[in-house]
């Protein structure tokens, strides 16, 4: 449980890649083996890619905008 709860905890981090390889590597290798994680993981990951491509092609409201980044980080980074 602890594996998972960390994991967790640290995934936007990893999904950004801002942790260093050994603390990436443990995420991986643990999620790659719990399913729980992993469905969360890709979840997040596809969540990011559709924010961001939706951001730079259509015109969202600021205050969208602003509850995303609350909630996912900034997203304006790569633009």
């Amino acid at each position: 449980m602890a594996e998972c709860e960390q994991t967790l905890h640290e995934l936007e981090r990893f999904l950004d890649g801002e942790l260093d390889d050994e603390m990436r590597q443990a995420i991986a290798q643990h999620a790659g083996g719990c399913n729980a994680c992993m469905e969360k993981l890709d979840f997040h990951a596809e969540l990011k890619q559709v924010v961001r491509a939706k951001a730079q092609s259509d015109a969202l409201p600021a205050e969208l905008l602003d509850r995303l980044a609350a909630c996912l980080g900034d997203i304006g980074d790569d633009t």
